[in-house]
């Protein structure tokens, strides 16, 4: 067992423990009570106390009215996407499953050492943070400008990720009308959205200031056949040119492979060795020419390659784009799963409200409760596959 898996191991372990201390030992639980501390089974909820309320948008129609248009689009979109990518693949396991085919998952859970690197564990938890708390504050406008109040905001941890949220009064809660609670609920999924368009505008800008090149990691060693195997190509390498042609990322590098999938051609290749280290790839010998014969009918020639940074890129600059990257993975993650109806998430809410509207609220068990289900049942999945 790796020191990432032992590490959320013991964190998970001592979460469970000290929410068992405090249903069993009275004074304790006492004690955080009047701190404004709650325990829960994987969960730990701290209150700092009521928000601040924001003048200008307290009680407001307008800004009411373009949080509901706006954040009613966005969910709909959100959830149409969700369901486009969690339908398909439902058939596609079960399919997997009658033909004894190994089964895929849309979706991957962050588990570090598992599924992540601790070092983009790290990257994910700054994202999380930011992306978390702009949710709350924007459920918290959106209340004030609907005329709810405020009770309380404060911040936790769920299982190893921080958590912050806001309480609204109850009471406002069902007296008022559904635009008015589609506003609010909507109102946090609309941020990460936000969040997530800003990362993906900022994103091509600070890529332009780093150098990236297209490094062969490994070979296809399960084809002997496999031309870069026959050629002997070292791994892991820096793959400078094929033909004449300049590598630098992996779209160039099908450009040159697939126009000549059905030919029979001998590649000139060259090729430097280099050193993998934190992420970035060091070239440690001069270019090195290879010749790769390819046979007609196959165009891949057997090499696994990634995309990396160059050495000398500045290591600030290469930070912030690793942080982008994540904070663009995380919000639309944040927004796209708080929009699907899972009984315990933003959307699941407003299903939840729409459909008692409507008099149906075993349709509302029946949606909420299988995708809830395939849900969890692909998260599984996913991490089976990297374990």
């Amino acid at each position: 067992m790796d020191v990432a898996t032992l590490s959320l191991l013991t964190v998970l372990l001592v979460e469970v423990t000290f929410f068992f201390l405090t249903q069993m030992n009275k004074e304790l639980s006492n004690f955080l009570s009047k701190r404004n501390v709650s325990v829960y089974p994987f969960m730990i909820l701290i209150d700092l106390g009521k928000v601040p309320r924001i003048k200008s948008v307290s009680k407001s129609r307008k800004a009411l009215m373009v949080m509901t248009v706006v954040g009613t689009v966005n969910f709909i979109v959100l959830l149409y996407l969700f369901y486009k990518a969690l339908i398909p693949s439902i058939a596609t396991f079960f399919g997997a499953v009658v033909h004894g085919a190994t089964a895929q998952s849309p979706f991957v859970p962050i588990v570090p050492g598992v599924t992540v690197t601790v070092t983009q564990f790290i990257y994910i938890l700054l994202a999380l943070s930011v992306g978390v708390a702009l949710h709350e504050f924007f459920h918290a406008i959106a209340a004030y400008a609907a005329g709810w109040r405020v009770e309380a905001w404060g911040v936790g941890l769920l299982l190893i990720f921080p958590l912050a949220y806001v309480r609204t009064n109850e009471e406002d809660f069902r007296k008022s009308g559904m635009s008015a609670k589609a506003a609010v609920l909507t109102a946090g999924v609309l941020a990460n959205t936000i969040l997530f368009l800003i990362a993906m505008a900022s994103i091509p800008v600070v890529m332009s200031h780093v150098s990236v090149g297209v490094a062969i990691l490994s070979l296809d060693t399960r084809d002997l056949t496999a031309p870069a195997v026959k050629a002997g190509l070292p791994t892991p390498s820096l793959l400078v040119s094929i033909n004449g042609t300049k590598i630098n990322s992996i779209a160039t590098l099908r450009s040159v492979l697939i126009p000549n999938k059905d030919r029979s051609v001998t590649y000139v290749v060259i090729i430097r060795k280099a050193e993998i280290k934190g992420g970035v790839v060091i070239p440690k010998s001069p270019p090195t020419k290879y010749l790769v014969h390819k046979p007609a009918g196959r165009w891949r020639l057997g090499i696994i390659v990634t995309e990396l940074p160059l050495y000398g890129t500045s290591p600030q600059v290469l930070a912030l784009a690793r942080f982008l990257y994540w904070f663009y993975i995380v919000n639309i993650s944040l927004a796209v799963i708080n929009a699907a109806p899972l009984y315990i998430t933003d959307g699941g809410r407003l299903i939840s409200e729409l459909l008692r509207k409507y008099n149906l609220p075993y349709l509302n068990h029946v949606i909420q409760g299988l995708t809830a289900f395939f849900v969890m049942m692909f998260l599984i999945v996913g991490l089976l596959t990297h374990i």
